[in-house]
């Protein structure tokens, strides 16, 4: 396991040209200053999708790093496209969270496992309500994480 950065943001956004030009920016940084060579990404709305495709693009001058795909559990959709899934990420890790944890939480939980295994979360949080504000909330509250929120470099 190498030095990891997760994701955690927003289901929707809006200005995402702005916001991808932005977390490339913070992705290339971290990568050249605090030898980040692994990126987990979720797979669940266009913030996750936006910080895949900035990693993707960025694994063309910077072959050594990874793109893994975290889900809190085997879905359908990726079994049977399972193929096109290891064509888009280095890996698929299903995270290591409570068997009986209840199905809505799954995800809290997987978000939660990423911020464990991780030295620093980029986020895309405006406001702080839903899924992705309650992970910016844990991950402070472990302290030995770094967190970039790029919503507050927007129109800097």
């Amino acid at each position: 396991m190498g030095r990891i950065c997760c994701f955690a943001g927003h289901s929707e956004l809006y200005g995402e040209s702005e916001i991808y030009t932005k977390v490339v920016s913070v992705i290339e940084n971290l990568i050249l200053t605090e030898n980040i060579n692994e990126f987990w990404v979720g797979n669940y709305g266009s913030f996750d999708k936006l910080c895949a495709r900035a990693v993707r693009e960025l694994k063309e001058k910077y072959s050594d790093i990874q793109l893994n795909l975290v889900i809190p559990y085997l879905t359908v959709e990726i079994n049977a496209y399972k193929e096109q899934y290891y064509r888009n990420f280095d890996n698929i890790l299903i995270a290591d969270i409570p068997e009986k944890t209840p199905k809505n939480f799954k995800i809290i939980k997987s978000n939660e496992y990423m911020v464990q295994n991780s030295k620093v979360l980029v986020c895309y949080v405006e406001h702080f309500f839903g899924g992705a504000a309650k992970t910016v909330e844990y991950a402070k509250k472990r302290r030995n994480i770094k967190i970039v929120n790029v919503a507050d470099n927007i129109n800097d």
